[in-house]
């Protein structure tokens, strides 16, 4: 609100002052309005256009526009963290990218690209064909599958937002729709915890700007990864992620996981019976997802397949488990285990959040009716042994 108030009044301020400007160029000749007009406007700077060759089997050669945000930055870090190594071996002067403005960039990217396509040239002609993507990345690259799916997602967050931090406004404080990406760091190590097959169904329950959706549809073989996402803003630039994201990823001639991101509430019923229907994993940091709201989810996790398993950073279901509760009771339907987490596993905070999983186990509903069962029929053995014993003592006396 402070903040609102601030933007209305300096606009307010800059109203009046173009109206005081506005009212002595009034008062002057029509020339000087003229020059003072010229004056007054200047033309934008022309949108440059950025190529940069792939030198990868089957890549797409990467085109962006100066006006995307961080164009220049994507550009650098491409270079400095994919390219670092091949550079040396190409015809032309090692960049200064701390010294490099736009026309610079335009002048250096000429050369490269010219180097880049005489070099793919030779490698035809020495019938060697480029380096596939993992090759690259063992021989060029000193990388692995983290280090590309974790920089792509990066650059792609890049490209996708001026400014992130306008989410922290647009949330919400301590309510269901609070920001805390989870790192994509902390996702692998969940993801290798798991050991993810090529048949799981990945769903990000909240996914917001997408990044964790991306990186595992890059890191991770899988069937398939869906991000679900009720607000507004981070799901736009979900969107944006998504398409630059596919750029990167057709830069590097690779191919990700299919993924989807639905702007959406996943309590609908056409969300909801989609995750009831295709998942086998879940992944939600329901950490601030209030009472109400885990009631509603939970109805939509007990209809889950057996098998599925649900990763998460609040308990499921806080209630204790009775004998008069325990078939509603969501842990009668699952096993619950620790994960390991790694430190500063969230962008929000330097602590370090816990994660669980629970696997779906319909069948553990019947062994807990039995256990119940065996819970009572054993108390009401004692209380008949106890009784029994008051009635043996209680003839003992009136036969004495």
């Amino acid at each position: 609100m402070e903040w609102c108030r601030a933007k209305n009044y300096k606009l307010i301020m800059q109203g009046v002052r173009s109206a005081r400007k506005s009212q002595k160029r009034s008062q002057t000749s029509d020339k000087s309005q003229n020059v003072a007009s010229k004056k007054m406007k200047k033309a934008d700077p022309p949108v440059q256009i950025y190529k940069v060759q792939s030198l990868y089997r089957n890549g797409v050669d990467l085109l962006l526009r100066s006006d995307e945000p961080h164009a220049e930055e994507v550009i650098e870090t491409i270079f400095k963290e994919y390219y670092k190594n091949v550079l040396p071996r190409l015809p032309l002067q090692q960049p200064d990218w701390n010294n490099m403005d736009s026309v610079g960039l335009l002048s250096f990217l000429d050369i490269f690209n010219t180097a880049a396509e005489k070099f793919k040239e030779e490698v035809v002609q020495r019938r060697r064909a480029l380096l596939t993507p993992a090759r690259w990345q063992k021989v060029h690259l000193d990388s692995d599958s983290f280090k590309e799916g974790h920089l792509a997602t990066v650059l792609a967050r890049m490209l996708s937002a001026e400014d992130e931090r306008v989410l922290k406004k647009h949330y919400k404080s301590f309510s269901n729709e609070t920001y805390g990406a989870t790192t994509t760091q902390q996702m692998k190590h969940l993801l290798d915890q798991l050991g993810v097959k090529e048949d799981d169904v990945i769903f990000d329950l909240g996914s917001g700007i997408g990044q964790l959706v991306t990186f595992t549809a890059s890191y991770a073989n899988v069937a398939k990864v869906y991000g679900i996402e009720t607000c507004a803003l981070p799901a736009a630039i979900a969107a944006k992620i998504s398409e630059n994201f596919q750029r990167l990823m057709n830069f590097f001639g690779k191919v990700s996981s299919p993924f989807k991101l639905i702007k959406g509430d996943f309590l609908t019923a056409e969300n909801s019976e989609l995750i009831k229907k295709e998942a086998t994993i879940i992944f939600m940091n329901n950490l601030r997802f209030d009472n109400d709201l885990m009631d509603d989810l939970k109805e939509i996790l007990h209809f889950c397949k057996s098998g599925t398993r649900i990763v998460f950073t609040k308990p499921i279901d806080n209630t204790r488990m009775t004998e008069k509760n325990y078939v509603e009771h969501f842990d009668s339907y699952s096993d619950t285990s620790d994960l390991d987490s790694i430190e500063c596993n969230m962008e929000w905070t330097d602590k370090t959040i816990p994660f669980w999983v629970t696997t779906m186990r319909h069948e553990k509903i019947v062994e807990k009716a039995a256990e119940y069962e065996a819970e009572k029929a054993r108390r009401e053995a004692k209380e008949e042994a106890r009784r029994l014993a008051k009635a043996e003592k209680a003839t003992l006396i009136t036969s004495s």
